[in-house]
Formats: C-alpha cells, structure tokens, sequence
C-alpha cells in the first residue's frame, strides 16, 4: 500500500511539471508572434499542392473592395418551336401466329412425324420443322413457333 502512494505522490510531482513547462511554452508563443508578422502565403515552387511557409496569412488586397448592387435580370422570352408534322409509320409485317398444336404419329432417333406425314428433325422436346421454325413436343402433340 505505501509502495502505490509513493507512485501516486511521484505521478502527481511529474504531472505538476510538466504541466508548468507546457505553460510557460503557451506564454511564451503570443510574444513571439507579437513580434514577427507571419509571411504571406505563397505555394511551394516545388510541389503547388502545398504552401512554401506554414503558418502563413492572406495576401493583402490589391485594391479596397467595393460594393455594387447585385442586379438579376430576366431570361429572355424564348419563342416556341414549330410543329413538324411527323409522316405516319409504315405497316409492320403481320407476325405469323403459331399453328395448332398437331398430333404426333410415330417418332425415332432422328425426329418425329406428325399425322399428317410432315418430318420433325431433332432429339428430345426441341425440334425443327421443314421451314427451320422452331418447334416444342410436349406429349403426343407438336406445335411449331
């Protein structure tokens, strides 16, 4: 217990010093200032992102300010556009619609027939009729798109 009061009684003398040289360093910066005015601001010749001398103060102006009035006028009148006549599209071409889904005869490894005889070449539920449509077999029935 008397070792811990020692160090609190040694943190307490450390922290009492410090504290007076940190003063006496706050003291003695404004007199200094007092004396010499800092530079005016310039760029660093070597790199323009950063100032030559820091801290600096604002160049003075050249000549004094002067007020004016601040005058907002009006956006001119604009006159309104001519109306063009647009010319009607073109008719787009009818889109063929699919066909009736058409009962399937027989099929094998190539494709299937329908009843009516006409050849559906390919394997599975995707296959493609004599005109390259593509067509959907979903049980005994096949209907192209």
């Amino acid at each position: 217990m008397k070792r811990l009061a020692k160090m609190i009684s040694a943190l307490a003398c450390v922290m009492q010093l410090a504290g007076g040289h940190a003063q006496a360093q706050e003291q003695a910066a404004p007199a200094e200032s007092l004396t010499e005015p800092l530079p005016v601001c310039q760029l660093d010749p070597r790199d323009s992102g950063k100032l030559a001398v820091e801290p600096c103060r604002p160049a003075p102006p050249v000549q004094p300010r002067r007020s004016v009035a601040q005058v907002i006028g009006r956006m001119p009148a604009q006159p309104a556009s001519p109306v063009v006549p647009i010319a009607p599209l073109p008719p787009s071409p009818a889109v063929p619609m699919p066909r009736a889904p058409q009962p399937i005869g027989s099929c094998d490894s190539g494709g299937c027939r329908d009843a009516a005889g006409a050849r559906y070449n390919g394997a599975g539920n995707a296959t493609l009729d004599a005109n390259g449509r593509i067509c959907h077999r979903n049980g005994a029935f096949m209907q192209c798109f």
